[in-house]
């Protein structure tokens, strides 16, 4: 998807008219002359000309063998040579499926079905071709609900391995969605992948804008020892394979797709032009991997199947024997990896990634970690410690909402309003569903704890009557409100030039402090009437150490640093991601979800609501490339009413002497009316104990 370098189209031919070559033709995108389209001038096209689904290779297959697109028919397979093993140049065929994006997914998916068509079509005429299914289970469930009968063609297919399938079920982002979201994702990606064979156990991360620091952790438990991914890579990193630890220790081998996911598509028939075009981009990455094997991904957005060139790479003479190929395959071959890197990949160094995304219609990302926290902490465990029949069904409904909300198109908020208004729709559902779960409970006394710890005198994942206390007299806040123009999309800030943010004391909030927590509450309440703006609340501290900022299942380290530090193909923005709470300097903001944040030299910064126009923009001052189409947005102004809510934590010490990640927890998992639950307590490292009776 967004922004990155693009090889050269190359002529292709489809099978059409039995197998003679059809006259050169531009490829969708392509200009005039045969000339290859840049991602920039591609993506200023008319749509019209930039939704076309490439040549109907499943017409022309059809027309030569009417009875494969008849009801149960299954395609006749063939697997991998066995002499993969001495291949040095794998190219890996692929589209990258964006769900929804510029178009609605209908849209999208009308194109997914004659893509698959013609897929399962190809593999049976070209024994040579394998092809990789973006990692996401998702696409194959969007086409079976149309074609159930291409079930088994599919399933035979995998299961002679030329199509690899999982272990993702959509594409996420990795800074928005939380922990357990990530698991759930990948929990159902490979359970569906296994209900056709055996999944790809690589951690495939093509387009994320940045990881996650304990991404390699949450893969080491699913039983994914590798990962393939492209953004955020720093620059430190000069190697093609590298091994990346989580913040636990946990290690994968990492492959980076240092050209992007895309740097090969197009590739010709020609046997010249191919090995001509295969010496090119093998010496392009020559300087990361001097030695082979070499990956090349042959795919791009919505490409179609590349019919017949895995046949010519197979027939290539020359001294680095090239084939179809598979990740997985690759991997296997490769030396061990040399470099070493701990933690989050999130820099712009390599490749864009596009930090607007962290800001861009945030309220959908809050109402999106609201349903998140009702399931994980409140809905899940009260069902389990009932002891009654678990709605298994019930829970698959709503967690496959969060799973497809949680792809990465989708939770950032980089699609047209369609795409989004869908999102909406979907956890609309999802929270109707987990509230019904929720009221079937039925109400028992007292406060129900959702955490692991005793709270307010209600003991950890228990139920206790707590007398209600008096709130104290909240701590005085000097907080400000920051406004500042964008002229940027909904991938980039970006401030017109000599632009100054207005600054004045934020006097309207509502400020509250219970009893017993050390944290003031503040509610802040914004009337948008004003298009192309960032708002942010500034709340004062000592930035100049940097700052620890909550991750799924961690935290991690970031300094200070003034905007364009860091050289990279976007001007490098220092904002960032954190979930649930940022510290620094003995203050901690924080927030019942993922936000974005800034350090000033006067305090934290953090990003209430972004409005702009624009899914994309061309040439903008902090980012050089197109990040998508030229399509108005103009949902995303966010006009209107919002409401957000935070705390300020003022402390002596570090954040962990102080508990900062315990009291986000306090302040984002409130205790709620308890439901009728048999049970008195749960003490955290035991077996789980419930009463063998109903509290009085």
């Amino acid at each position: 998807m967004a922004g990155r370098p693009q090889a050269p189209v190359r002529q292709v031919r489809h099978l059409h008219d039995g197998d003679r070559a059809r006259p050169r033709r531009r490829r969708p995108g392509a200009l005039p002359g045969g000339r290859p389209a840049s991602r920039d001038q591609l993506r200023r096209q008319p749509p019209d000309r930039r939704d076309r689904a490439g040549p109907d290779v499943a017409g022309a297959l059809h027309e030569q063998h009417p009875s494969a697109l008849h009801a149960g028919a299954v395609v006749t397979v063939a697997g991998p040579d066995e002499g993969a093993s001495r291949v040095e140049v794998h190219v890996v065929f692929h589209t990258h499926w964006d769900r929804e994006w510029y178009l609605p997914f209908a849209v999208y998916r009308r194109r997914l079905v004659a893509l698959m068509d013609s897929l399962l079509l190809a593999l049976e005429l070209e024994p040579e071709l394998r092809f990789h299914l973006d990692g996401q289970m998702a696409v194959v469930d969007d086409y079976l609900e149309l074609r159930p009968e291409r079930a088994a063609a599919l399933r035979a297919a995998a299961a002679a391995g030329r199509i690899t399938l999982g272990p993702w079920y959509t594409l996420p982002d990795e800074h928005l969605v939380s922990g357990e979201a990530l698991i759930r994702n990948l929990e159902l990606g490979l359970a569906r992948a296994r209900r056709f064979g055996t999944p790809m156990l690589v951690g495939y991360l093509p387009d994320q804008f940045g990881h996650t620091a304990q991404m390699p952790q949450i893969l080491r438990r699913l039983g994914i020892e590798r990962a393939v991914l492209w953004r955020g890579v720093p620059a430190a990193i000069d190697s093609a394979v590298f091994t990346w630890e989580g913040l636990d220790g946990s290690a994968v081998t990492a492959v980076h797709l240092a050209q992007g996911y895309g740097h090969a598509v197009a590739l010709p028939l020609d046997p010249a032009r191919l090995r001509r075009r295969l010496d090119d981009l093998v010496d392009a990455q020559r300087e990361r991997n001097p030695t082979g094997p070499w990956l090349l991904t042959s795919g791009d957005d919505h490409t179609p199947v590349p019919v017949g060139v895995a046949t010519a790479l197979r027939a290539l003479d020359g001294e680095r024997p090239a084939a179809a190929s598979s990740i997985e395959d690759f991997i296997a071959v490769q030396p061990a990896p040399g470099r070493r890197w701990r933690g989050e990949l999130h820099s712009a160094a390599t490749s864009n990634v596009l930090k607007g995304t962290l800001s861009a219609r945030f309220p959908l990302k809050l109402r999106h970690a609201a349903l998140e926290r009702r399931l994980e902490r409140y809905v899940e465990p009260a069902l389990a410690l009932s002891g009654l029949p678990w709605p298994e069904r019930e829970l698959a409904y709503c967690w496959r909402q969060v799973v497809l909300n949680s792809a990465h198109d989708s939770i950032c908020g980089c699609s047209i309003d369609q795409v989004h208004e869908e999102a909406t729709g979907r956890l609309a559902r999802a929270e109707a569903l987990a509230g019904r779960l929720w009221d079937r409970l039925g109400r028992g006394p007292g406060l129900f704890n959702p955490s692991l710890f005793e709270r307010e005198g209600v003991p950890a994942l228990g139920v206790a009557e707590v007398a209600p206390a008096p709130d104290e007299s909240p701590d005085a806040l000097d907080l400000a409100l920051e406004d500042c123009p964008d002229q940027g999309d909904e991938y980039t800030f970006d401030p017109p030039s000599g632009a100054e943010p207005v600054r004045r004391p934020l006097r309207e909030a509502r400020a509250t402090r219970r009893a017993g927590e050390p944290f003031t509450r503040v509610t802040v309440e914004l009337r948008n009437q004003v298009p192309d703006h960032r708002v942010r609340v500034v709340v004062p501290a000592d930035t100049s150490g940097g700052a620890w900022a909550g991750v799924a299942f961690g935290a991690v380290h970031r300094p200070f640093r003034r905007p364009g530090a860091e050289p990279g193909l976007e001007f490098d923005l220092p904002t960032d991601p954190a979930r649930l709470w940022v510290d620094a300097g003995g203050v901690a903001v924080l927030l019942a979800g993922p936000f974005e944040y800034e350090l000033l030299e006067d305090g934290i910064a953090v990003t209430l609501l972004r409005g702009v126009r624009w899914l994309s923009k061309d040439h903008l001052g902090n980012r050089p490339v197109m990040a998508g189409p030229h399509v108005a947005t103009p949902a995303a102004e966010m006009l209107g009413d919002h409401t957000f809510e935070l705390a300020v934590y003022r402390h002596d010490g570090g954040w962990a002497e102080a508990r900062v990640p315990r009291w986000a927890e306090v302040f984002a998992h409130p205790l709620v009316p308890a439901p009728a639950l048999p049970l008195r307590t749960y003490r955290c490292g035991d077996p789980w104990r419930i009463a063998d009776r109903w509290l009085d």
